[in-house]
Protein backbone atom coordinates (compact mmCIF):
# COMPACT_ATOMS: atom_id res chain seq x y z
CA UNK A 1 0.00 0.00 0.00
CA UNK A 2 2.86 2.67 0.82
CA UNK A 3 4.69 1.47 -2.71
CA UNK A 4 1.25 2.35 -4.27
CA UNK A 5 0.23 5.54 -2.82
CA UNK A 6 3.93 7.03 -3.33
CA UNK A 7 3.68 5.88 -6.88
CA UNK A 8 0.29 7.88 -7.02
CA UNK A 9 1.57 10.63 -5.43
CA UNK A 10 4.66 10.93 -8.22
CA UNK A 11 1.66 12.03 -10.81
CA UNK A 12 3.12 8.86 -13.25
CA UNK A 13 2.11 10.86 -16.27
CA UNK A 14 3.18 13.95 -18.29
CA UNK A 15 2.51 16.88 -16.78
CA UNK A 16 3.13 20.63 -16.42
CA UNK A 17 1.62 23.71 -14.33
CA UNK A 18 3.11 27.36 -14.32
CA UNK A 19 4.51 28.64 -11.24
CA UNK A 20 4.19 31.57 -9.40
CA UNK A 21 6.38 33.88 -6.86
CA UNK A 22 5.38 37.32 -4.85
CA UNK A 23 8.70 38.96 -6.08
CA UNK A 24 9.23 42.11 -8.50
CA UNK A 25 7.02 43.88 -10.81
CA UNK A 26 8.06 41.48 -13.84
CA UNK A 27 7.38 37.65 -14.78
CA UNK A 28 11.66 36.55 -15.07
CA UNK A 29 11.19 35.59 -18.53
CA UNK A 30 13.99 37.64 -19.88
CA UNK A 31 17.59 38.45 -19.45
CA UNK A 32 16.77 41.72 -18.43
CA UNK A 33 14.07 40.64 -15.86
CA UNK A 34 17.14 38.64 -14.53
CA UNK A 35 19.36 41.29 -14.13
CA UNK A 36 16.87 43.26 -12.05
CA UNK A 37 16.51 40.83 -10.01
CA UNK A 38 19.93 40.28 -9.19
CA UNK A 39 20.58 44.23 -8.61
CA UNK A 40 17.50 44.66 -6.54
CA UNK A 41 16.21 41.25 -4.69
CA UNK A 42 18.61 40.38 -1.44
CA UNK A 43 17.64 36.91 -1.91
CA UNK A 44 18.49 36.59 -5.86
CA UNK A 45 21.60 39.01 -5.67
CA UNK A 46 24.76 38.63 -6.14
CA UNK A 47 27.15 40.31 -4.28
CA UNK A 48 29.98 42.01 -6.07
CA UNK A 49 32.18 41.75 -3.02
CA UNK A 50 34.03 38.67 -2.94
CA UNK A 51 33.84 38.10 1.17
CA UNK A 52 30.23 38.35 0.85
CA UNK A 53 29.98 36.24 -1.59
CA UNK A 54 31.98 33.65 -0.43
CA UNK A 55 30.10 33.06 2.71
CA UNK A 56 26.71 32.80 0.40
CA UNK A 57 28.26 30.26 -1.66
CA UNK A 58 29.34 28.05 2.06
CA UNK A 59 25.99 28.42 2.94
CA UNK A 60 26.26 31.06 5.45
CA UNK A 61 23.87 33.50 4.24
CA UNK A 62 20.75 32.25 2.32
CA UNK A 63 20.44 33.07 -1.34
CA UNK A 64 18.64 31.12 -4.27
CA UNK A 65 19.58 27.95 -5.06
CA UNK A 66 21.53 27.34 -2.18
CA UNK A 67 19.65 25.43 0.34
CA UNK A 68 21.42 22.43 2.55
CA UNK A 69 21.55 19.65 0.55
CA UNK A 70 24.44 22.06 -1.65
CA UNK A 71 27.03 20.97 -0.74
CA UNK A 72 26.61 16.77 -0.53
CA UNK A 73 24.97 17.91 -4.20
CA UNK A 74 28.42 18.84 -4.98
CA UNK A 75 29.54 16.42 -3.65
CA UNK A 76 27.37 14.08 -5.65
CA UNK A 77 28.09 15.78 -8.58
CA UNK A 78 32.16 15.02 -8.23
CA UNK A 79 31.77 11.76 -7.46
CA UNK A 80 29.78 10.84 -11.16
CA UNK A 81 32.63 13.09 -12.56
CA UNK A 82 35.25 10.94 -11.12
CA UNK A 83 33.66 8.05 -12.26
CA UNK A 84 33.00 9.09 -16.04
CA UNK A 85 36.73 10.03 -16.46
CA UNK A 86 35.10 13.77 -16.94
CA UNK A 87 37.54 16.47 -16.92
CA UNK A 88 35.65 19.80 -18.15
CA UNK A 89 32.33 21.12 -17.08
CA UNK A 90 29.97 23.49 -18.85
CA UNK A 91 27.49 25.07 -16.26
CA UNK A 92 24.25 27.02 -17.93
CA UNK A 93 22.46 29.78 -15.90
CA UNK A 94 24.88 29.41 -13.12
CA UNK A 95 23.49 32.16 -10.98
CA UNK A 96 25.32 32.54 -7.55
CA UNK A 97 27.37 30.14 -8.91
CA UNK A 98 27.38 27.97 -5.25
CA UNK A 99 27.18 24.22 -6.72
CA UNK A 100 29.84 25.05 -9.02
CA UNK A 101 32.43 26.71 -6.48
CA UNK A 102 31.88 24.04 -4.12
CA UNK A 103 32.64 21.45 -7.04
CA UNK A 104 35.88 23.71 -7.65
CA UNK A 105 36.46 23.07 -4.05
CA UNK A 106 36.15 19.82 -4.25
CA UNK A 107 37.89 18.57 -7.22
CA UNK A 108 40.44 21.65 -8.27
CA UNK A 109 41.57 19.70 -11.14
CA UNK A 110 38.78 20.26 -12.98
CA UNK A 111 38.47 22.27 -15.66
CA UNK A 112 34.98 24.57 -14.60
CA UNK A 113 33.15 27.05 -17.70
CA UNK A 114 30.45 28.69 -16.01
CA UNK A 115 27.66 30.61 -18.26
CA UNK A 116 24.55 32.97 -17.73
CA UNK A 117 22.38 34.94 -19.96
CA UNK A 118 22.35 37.84 -17.19
CA UNK A 119 25.24 40.38 -18.02
CA UNK A 120 24.72 41.38 -14.27
CA UNK A 121 25.19 37.62 -13.65
CA UNK A 122 28.52 37.35 -15.58
CA UNK A 123 30.20 40.84 -15.33
CA UNK A 124 29.60 40.12 -11.40
CA UNK A 125 31.06 36.25 -11.37
CA UNK A 126 34.04 37.70 -12.66
CA UNK A 127 34.95 40.06 -9.96
CA UNK A 128 34.38 37.42 -7.30
CA UNK A 129 34.65 33.59 -8.76
CA UNK A 130 38.63 33.81 -8.82
CA UNK A 131 39.28 30.01 -9.15
CA UNK A 132 36.69 29.29 -12.26
CA UNK A 133 38.33 28.59 -15.01
CA UNK A 134 36.33 31.00 -17.03
CA UNK A 135 33.05 32.98 -17.04
CA UNK A 136 31.32 33.60 -20.15
CA UNK A 137 27.97 35.20 -21.50
CA UNK A 138 25.95 32.09 -23.07
CA UNK A 139 22.21 31.78 -24.19
CA UNK A 140 21.17 28.58 -24.69
CA UNK A 141 18.50 29.24 -26.78
CA UNK A 142 20.25 31.54 -29.13
CA UNK A 143 23.42 30.97 -29.68
CA UNK A 144 25.58 28.63 -31.16
CA UNK A 145 25.93 25.24 -29.68
CA UNK A 146 28.19 23.53 -32.02
CA UNK A 147 30.90 25.82 -30.92
CA UNK A 148 29.88 25.61 -27.60
CA UNK A 149 30.58 21.73 -27.64
CA UNK A 150 33.65 22.56 -29.64
CA UNK A 151 35.13 25.50 -27.33
CA UNK A 152 33.89 24.25 -23.93
CA UNK A 153 33.15 20.36 -24.27
CA UNK A 154 33.72 17.73 -26.82
CA UNK A 155 34.92 13.86 -24.91
CA UNK A 156 35.72 14.00 -20.95
CA UNK A 157 33.31 16.80 -20.32
CA UNK A 158 29.43 17.55 -19.02
CA UNK A 159 27.45 20.04 -20.24
CA UNK A 160 25.69 20.58 -16.55
CA UNK A 161 22.05 22.15 -16.33
CA UNK A 162 21.26 23.08 -12.63
CA UNK A 163 17.94 24.21 -11.64
CA UNK A 164 17.29 26.28 -14.63
CA UNK A 165 14.34 23.93 -15.85
CA UNK A 166 11.70 26.31 -14.75
CA UNK A 167 12.75 28.98 -17.27
CA UNK A 168 11.61 27.52 -20.57
CA UNK A 169 8.55 25.45 -22.08
CA UNK A 170 7.58 22.03 -22.47
CA UNK A 171 8.74 23.27 -26.39
CA UNK A 172 11.50 25.16 -25.63
CA UNK A 173 13.16 22.16 -23.52
CA UNK A 174 11.76 19.52 -26.39
CA UNK A 175 13.92 22.37 -28.63
CA UNK A 176 16.78 22.64 -26.74
CA UNK A 177 17.54 18.54 -26.30
CA UNK A 178 17.41 18.12 -30.51
CA UNK A 179 20.00 20.81 -30.53
CA UNK A 180 22.32 19.80 -28.53
CA UNK A 181 21.87 16.22 -30.06
CA UNK A 182 22.62 17.80 -33.12
CA UNK A 183 25.33 19.41 -31.76
CA UNK A 184 26.91 16.09 -30.87
CA UNK A 185 26.92 17.53 -26.85
CA UNK A 186 27.69 13.70 -25.63
CA UNK A 187 27.29 13.90 -21.24
CA UNK A 188 24.01 16.33 -19.41
CA UNK A 189 23.67 16.32 -16.11
CA UNK A 190 20.15 17.78 -15.52
CA UNK A 191 18.58 18.62 -12.08
CA UNK A 192 15.80 19.97 -12.27
CA UNK A 193 14.51 22.23 -8.96
CA UNK A 194 11.79 20.29 -8.46
CA UNK A 195 9.52 17.71 -9.78
CA UNK A 196 5.46 17.95 -9.08
CA UNK A 197 3.78 15.40 -6.98
CA UNK A 198 0.08 15.18 -6.15
CA UNK A 199 0.86 16.97 -3.03
CA UNK A 200 2.57 19.65 -3.90
CA UNK A 201 0.14 20.78 -6.79
CA UNK A 202 -2.21 20.40 -3.63
CA UNK A 203 0.16 23.00 -2.14
CA UNK A 204 0.54 25.79 -4.80
CA UNK A 205 -2.94 25.78 -5.61
CA UNK A 206 -3.80 26.48 -2.14
CA UNK A 207 -1.28 28.72 -1.74
CA UNK A 208 -2.17 30.58 -4.67
CA UNK A 209 -5.99 30.96 -3.47
CA UNK A 210 -4.89 32.54 0.09
CA UNK A 211 -2.33 34.97 -2.02
CA UNK A 212 -5.75 36.09 -3.97
CA UNK A 213 -7.94 36.01 -0.99
CA UNK A 214 -5.22 38.21 1.11
CA UNK A 215 -4.92 40.51 -2.58
CA UNK A 216 -1.23 39.30 -2.93
CA UNK A 217 0.24 40.23 -6.41
CA UNK A 218 1.66 36.72 -7.83
CA UNK A 219 4.06 37.50 -10.81
CA UNK A 220 4.29 33.99 -13.25
CA UNK A 221 8.12 32.67 -12.94
CA UNK A 222 8.13 30.23 -15.30
CA UNK A 223 6.85 26.20 -15.15
CA UNK A 224 7.03 22.92 -12.47
CA UNK A 225 6.55 19.47 -13.73
CA UNK A 226 6.24 16.11 -13.30
CA UNK A 227 9.49 13.60 -13.97
CA UNK A 228 7.61 11.99 -16.32
CA UNK A 229 7.74 15.38 -18.65
CA UNK A 230 10.67 15.60 -18.17
CA UNK A 231 11.76 12.49 -19.52
CA UNK A 232 10.07 13.16 -23.13
CA UNK A 233 12.49 16.13 -23.35
CA UNK A 234 15.53 13.49 -24.23
CA UNK A 235 13.52 10.43 -25.42
CA UNK A 236 14.95 9.02 -28.00
CA UNK A 237 17.76 11.22 -27.81
CA UNK A 238 19.64 10.34 -24.70
CA UNK A 239 19.72 7.13 -22.58
CA UNK A 240 19.18 8.11 -18.96
CA UNK A 241 20.97 7.64 -15.22
CA UNK A 242 18.03 8.54 -11.98
CA UNK A 243 20.84 9.60 -9.56
CA UNK A 244 19.95 11.32 -5.87
CA UNK A 245 21.80 14.53 -5.83
CA UNK A 246 21.82 16.42 -2.52
CA UNK A 247 17.85 15.83 -1.85
CA UNK A 248 17.10 16.28 -5.53
CA UNK A 249 16.33 13.59 -8.40
CA UNK A 250 18.51 14.66 -11.26
CA UNK A 251 19.28 12.45 -14.39
CA UNK A 252 22.32 12.21 -16.05
CA UNK A 253 22.60 11.52 -19.63
CA UNK A 254 24.26 10.09 -22.35
CA UNK A 255 24.04 10.43 -26.01
CA UNK A 256 22.68 7.94 -28.72
CA UNK A 257 23.92 7.52 -32.00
Amino acid sequence: MKKFLKYINSIPFPFSMKHYQVFGDKALDSPQSWDALRLNHPHFSISPNREEWLSASELLVKKDGQDGGLIERARGVTELLKREGIERVFSLGVGGAALEYQMKKMMPGVKIVCSDYSTVTVETLKKVFLKCDEIVFFDLMKDDWVAANKKYLGHNALCLMYRIDASMSDGEWHSIFKTLHGAGVEKVLYIPTGMLTVLSVYNRKWREIKWFFKGVKKRWSGYVRTKKRFEQYWRGLYGQEELALGGLRSFFLTRKD
